[in-house]
């Protein structure tokens, strides 16, 4: 707006001058442009130095004001971090994870089936994120937290060893679900998508807490053989989807069974971004500098077509002869 008034107080100003000077020029216009008077092309160049100083004026104030509504650098990185989605995967690593009888065709270990999950999750998701990974077994412990860069989850998944950082004993889901909300409690109000993978085999599910103000969504995904069992550690292990269930109606949120079908695109809701539409246009930085570099060139360029092609008058120099010796004495007498 601030531009607009000074490209519109700039055009009168300069529109009061050319009227003025047109009337000095009338009254001269034989001595200044030859005996025929004004060119028919000149009577352009009052409406182009109007334009010009007008559009450099515009381009000048609206790079400031630009410059000035700029966000600090400081400042505009807080407000993006606070603004960050907080995508967290909290996997299951315990030993059971590891049983070959997960995939559409059963050959697949529950561990890499859920790592091919979390891969078609991520080549769908963006905007802005930021990451994390809770592993957990008989505890929870974080591994990586407000990561801007999704290889950084990858490498999680892709075969890092995770179970050897925790003490042995019986995968416990609930006290592990506990834990991990502890650790996501401090984050911003609605700000966390929770993502737990799991095949469900635990001992007796502990009460799981509500779910913190942080954690806007929680999704429960299911990983291997729902129906049949691979024995492990003197039980059958198989996908528990009651226990994982109960899970979900504990934090008000949904069981997929991810072992055979990937997540579905509808169920990642507002992390799926679409592209924008390339920009065709110029920005109005790049309108700003454009009309400032053609003003600037046009303003420049007026004079110097005045003094060529404006005026009849041609500038000569007169020829001088050489004076002899003979005609300085002849002077001199």
């Amino acid at each position: 707006m601030i531009s607009l008034i000074v490209g519109l107080f700039v055009l009168l100003l300069v529109s009061l001058a050319e009227w003025m000077h047109g009337r000095r020029i009338r009254v001269t216009a034989r001595l200044a442009f030859g005996p025929q008077g004004v060119k028919a092309w000149t009577k352009v160049v009052p409406c182009l130095r109007v334009a010009s100083l007008t559009a450099f004026a515009w381009g000048v104030t609206t790079l400031w004001m630009l410059k000035l509504e700029a966000p600090d650098d400081a400042s505009a990185k807080e407000r993006h971090d606070a603004e960050a989605t907080r995508l967290v995967f909290v996997a299951d690593l315990s030993p059971s994870m590891f049983l070959a009888d997960a995939g559409p065709d059963g050959t697949l270990s529950r561990h890499a089936r859920m790592r091919e999950v979390v891969e078609g999750i991520l080549q769908r998701v963006s905007g802005n994120l930021r990451f994390g990974v809770i592993g957990f077994y008989t505890d929870s412990l974080p591994v990586v937290m407000e990561a801007r860069d999704p290889e950084l989850v990858r490498n999680v998944f892709n075969g890092l060893p995770l179970t050897y950082a925790m003490p042995v004993g019986q995968t416990d889901l609930g006290t592990a679900i506990n834990r991990t909300l502890e650790i996501v409690e401090g984050f911003p109000k609605s700000s966390t998508r929770m993502i737990i993978l799991t095949d469900g085999d635990s001992i007796p599910l502990a009460p799981i807490n509500p779910r913190p103000a942080s954690v806007r969504e929680v999704l429960v995904l299911g990983v291997g053989n729902p129906k049949k069992g691979s024995f492990i550690d003197g039980h059958q292990s198989r996908q528990e989807a009651d226990t994982l269930q109960r899970v979900a109606i504990s934090l008000l949120s949904a069981y997929h069974n991810v072992n055979e079908k990937h997540l579905d695109t509808a169920a990642l809701g507002d992390l799926v971004v679409p592209l924008a539409l390339p920009h065709t246009g110029l920005t109005l930085a790049q309108w700003a500098v454009l009309a400032m570099v053609l003003g600037a060139i046009i303003n420049a360029l007026i004079p110097v077509a005045l003094e060529y092609f404006g005026t009849d008058w041609k500038v000569r120099t007169a020829a001088v002869k050489p004076v002899t010796l003979k005609k300085k004495e002849a002077l001199a007498r």
